[in-house]
């Protein structure tokens, strides 16, 4: 078999990322992926049913899914939806917002009072300021798309830098809500987004075409690991990307990385390949499974533990006073009615009250509730009215669908901080194994109390703004105990300066075993509050850059 100096495992925003720099760097690399090649003609026709509802792109149910155990202590097999088993990963199926995590993340004990006693938050070994060339050198490469200093709870970025194309069209809302929020000392902006605004990359500008968040890219103006950095990566001729390569185990002797072994289809028989480096990057809880399978020495038992998702929340408006927003028009300066958030609210990232005893907020994205609702959703997902079933049928969908297609309306999905806990965690199931014979990954996860009643806060804030613009309250759900596996998932293998206190050093390399690195986002030490892949992606040119064949 051919010999590499690097093994990737997966070929999402991480893997991508490290095949990019270590062949820069002169490296030879295998990037083993567990799906294979989509094109952007894979995703079409734009079939809401085919792909969301049936949930074609993401892991089978029955075939792979995770168990969740709730605060009963009930397990109950769960959907994967933020998974896709594809080259690219999950980046073929986001929305691309692409905020940075800042000073307020990084250090949290600086600007988080009375961190509750049961948590184990921790400031990061890192700085905000050393991220600083990473987090560009992300934005340049993978082409995102905005404007800096549009608010000052904007990321500060530094003196003469901007983004390398202009904001996307802004949503004909736009207005409407920056003056409602502004008379409350408030002022949303339009978020950075993988989504070109011209062409760029070799890619065309984005049309709007309003199937965003869960669908692939069918048009190739979205920003993905594989039509950006893993791209480059295969021009360098130093880079493989070997399709349907379902990794089982880590091989490790004596402290050091051997390599990998794998299957190439399920009930097939095991293979081995060999490398001096190995980078594990297939999301923070499918990492952790990977660890714990391959018996990783854990000597303080922290592999799988610490493991967060974000906070969260939801709200929805409608704006009997306000005509539907948008125009179809080719030349309009608006763009048509789309699902891509039309701006964030930074201002709650910091909470400055003296009425409650939090400190450190999140943040807000902000849609068109017409287009994140579409008919299908609109049966169990339509924010109808807080006082009516959920669920919504009948001569109740038909008024809300016509009431989507008259008047205004703004739909606020919140990301916030989470308390990191040791018992929030990722073990292997004891008798359950998905088709590959792997030992499926068993999440314990509550929220603490801090999550519940900032989400109950922030939304709160936000209701009596939107309320006195006009809106009228359509659904708000705020955190609960409970998290059946909302997206953002990090934190399961976390680094730090303390050998006793992580599992990975600074650099992102297991303390016990010397060539194995984790560059998804299971390394993060706390949550943060934003979408985490911008940060994620510069943590892997932090961390490859100094990687070369004579440091190995």
């Amino acid at each position: 078999m051919k010999k590499y100096d690097a093994i990737i495992v997966g070929s999402g925003a991480g893997g991508a990322t490290a095949a990019r720099v270590l062949t820069q760097n002169g490296l030879t690399v295998a990037v083993l992926e567990k799906g294979d090649w989509k094109k952007s003609e894979d995703f079409l026709p734009y079939d809401e049913l085919h792909f969301a509802e049936h949930k074609f792109l993401t892991p089978n149910e029955k075939k792979d899914p995770m168990i969740w155990v709730n605060s009963k202590n009930e397990e109950k097999p769960v959907h994967q939806w933020w998974l896709a088993n594809m080259v690219g990963g999950a980046t073929n199926l986001w929305e691309a917002n692409l905020p940075r995590y800042t000073e307020e993340d990084f250090s949290i004990t600086r600007f988080m009072k009375d961190i509750p006693a049961d948590t184990s938050m921790v400031d990061w070994p890192w700085t905000y300021e050393e991220f600083q060339p990473y987090f560009e050198r992300a934005e340049w490469e993978w082409g995102v798309s905005g404007a800096v200093n549009q608010s000052a709870a904007q990321e500060k970025t530094r003196s003469g830098y901007n983004y390398p194309m202009l904001p996307i069209k802004p949503h004909a809302s736009n207005q409407f809500i920056q003056e409602a929020f502004r008379k409350f000392g408030m002022n949303p902006y339009q978020s950075p987004r993988g989504i070109n605004s011209k062409t760029f990359g070799g890619r065309p500008a984005c049309p709007y075409c309003g199937f965003c968040q869960g669908f692939g890219c069918a048009v190739n103006d979205r920003a993905t690991a594989a039509n950006t950095v893993l791209q480059k990566a295969m021009e360098t001729g130093k880079c493989e990307v070997l399709t349907g390569y379902n990794v089982m185990r880590l091989i490790h002797e004596q402290g050091k990385i051997k390599g990998v072994v794998y299957k190439t289809e399920p009930g097939g028989p095991e293979k081995e390949m060999t490398a001096p480096l190995v980078f594990v990057s297939v999301q923070a809880i499918h990492s952790a499974r990977l660890f714990l399978n391959s018996g990783i020495p854990d000597p303080n038992k922290m592999i799988g533990h610490n493991f967060t998702y974000h906070t969260k929340g939801s709200l929805e408006f409608v704006f009997k006073n306000a005509p539907v927003w948008g125009s179809y028009r080719a030349d309009s300066i608006s763009q048509p009615r789309t699902g891509l958030g039309s701006l964030q609210l930074r201002d709650l990232y910091l909470i400055n009250d003296k009425n409650t005893y939090l400190s450190k907020g999140g943040k807000f994205s902000i849609y068109d509730p017409y287009t994140i609702n579409p008919p299908i959703k609109a049966v169990s997902r339509c924010g109808f009215h807080p006082k009516k079933a959920k669920n919504v049928w009948g001569k109740d969908l038909v008024e809300r669908m016509v009431e989507l297609r008259t008047y205004g309306g703004a739909s606020f999905s919140f990301t916030g901080e989470t308390m990191s806990r040791y018992d929030n965690r990722i073990e292997l199931d004891a008798t359950r194994t998905d088709e590959w014979g792997v030992p499926l990954p068993k999440v314990f996860y509550k929220h603490h109390q801090y999550d519940m009643d900032l989400s109950k806060y922030a939304l709160g804030k936000v209701e009596e703004i939107m309320t006195d613009a006009g809106g009228e309250l359509r659904l708000k759900e705020a955190q609960g105990l409970e998290n059946p596996g909302y997206g953002h998932n990090h934190g399961s293998l976390r680094a730090g300066k303390n050998e006793g206190a992580s599992v990975l050093d600074s650099n992102c390399q297991s303390w016990t075993v010397k060539g194995l690195y984790v560059l998804d986002a299971a390394w993060m030490p706390t949550a943060g509050a934003s979408n985490p892949t911008l940060t994620q992606i510069a943590n892997v040119y932090r961390v490859c850059e100094k990687i070369t064949k004579k440091s190995y």
